[in-house]
């Protein structure tokens, strides 16, 4: 008991502002602020003091500014109330599909959003479906998928092919879940793009150079390999995880794309031994570049042929 009989005060209201401020990149809304028993006049107290950084309107730091990209897209996404989260291009950002230049960042408001803060483009998102959205690293944002089609109208059709791809290769997004999306928005500018993308099914490539040896490889005819799927080979006692560019498994076939990268002769000694194991397990390894496979497709069909490559029914 304190003195005069009276039980203990609850935990301070700056412990309580801090406690939460860390979970949000240092930052809080006034409304949280509030909740946490700090009031317009305790707050104004802070600023004053330094205590408190205004960062928007009703938006504030906690001791210091954290300028960290994350916490300049919490700090939007607070701009936009209780209701808000990270859309367009800050989402694909967020979640490290594209690089983030510095534009306007993409906040949706669901109910009104008349809001008008420097930096921030506001949206209303009314109609958006609770599944298009998550928390990555703590922000509420628009599901890689989402965000995909959201972003879909700027980027030429090459470009996207790659995001779409470049999600399923980092497991940011599957077929199923694009496929899911494209169900609640089907009229949206980019749905149709999008569909004609994943319709071959999963392509999860990690460079351009993958995209458009797939590309080749199915226009003329070619089963859909898998795309960097996780195999395993070598002895019980020491098996060893490899993920091929292409690969046919009922025909241990494996197609793999060599870049820039592998010039080197650390990396050509690396591919040279990693061939040999995928051999030994009774795998068959083709290699090819981009340039080879756009310059001489034909001889590059003809080698997948000659190994054994299936073909669709609709071979072209």
């Amino acid at each position: 008991m304190s003195r005069g009989g009276r039980e203990p005060s609850a935990t301070p209201p700056d412990r309580r502002v801090a406690s939460k401020a860390a979970q949000q990149y240092g930052l809080m809304r006034f409304d949280q602020l509030a909740l946490r028993g700090l009031g317009k006049d305790a707050v104004a107290r802070r600023v004053r003091k330094g205590q408190l950084q205004r960062v928007h309107y009703g938006v504030y730091a906690v001791g210091h500014v954290n300028t960290s990209l994350d916490a300049h897209f919490m700090a939007c996404v607070l701009a936009g109330g209780a209701q808000a989260f990270l859309t367009h291009w800050a989402s694909c950002a967020h979640a490290g599909l594209v690089r983030w230049d510095g534009r306007l960042v993409d906040v949706s408001v669901r109910g009104a959003s008349h809001r008008v803060r420097a930096g921030i483009r506001f949206h209303r998102a009314g109609s958006l479906d609770p599944r298009d959205v998550m928390r990555i690293r703590g922000i509420p944002c628009t599901t890689p998928a989402r965000a995909i089609l959201e972003i879909a109208p700027q980027l030429s059709d090459r470009r996207l092919k790659r995001l779409v791809r470049k999600a399923q290769a980092e497991k940011l997004a599957t077929t199923r879940q694009f496929e899911d999306v494209l169900r609640r928005a089907p009229n949206h500018a980019g749905a149709g793009r999008i569909a004609r993308i994943i319709a071959t099914g999963p392509a999860p490539t990690y460079s351009g150079d993958e995209d458009e040896v797939l590309d080749l490889v199915l226009a003329a005819g070619f089963a859909h390999p898998e795309v960097n799927q996780r195999l395993v080979v070598g002895p019980a006692t020491d098996r060893t995880p490899y993920f091929p560019d292409l690969r046919w498994p009922a025909q241990h076939l494996i197609l793999e794309i060599d870049s820039a990268w592998h010039d080197d002769p650390l990396s050509q000694q690396l591919d040279v031994e990693r061939q040999a194991e995928l051999e030994a397990a009774g795998e068959r390894v083709l290699r090819t570049t981009k340039a080879q496979a756009l310059a001489d497709p034909r001889q590059l069909f003809a080698r997948l042929t000659a190994a054994g490559a299936p073909y669709t029914d609709a071979q072209p």
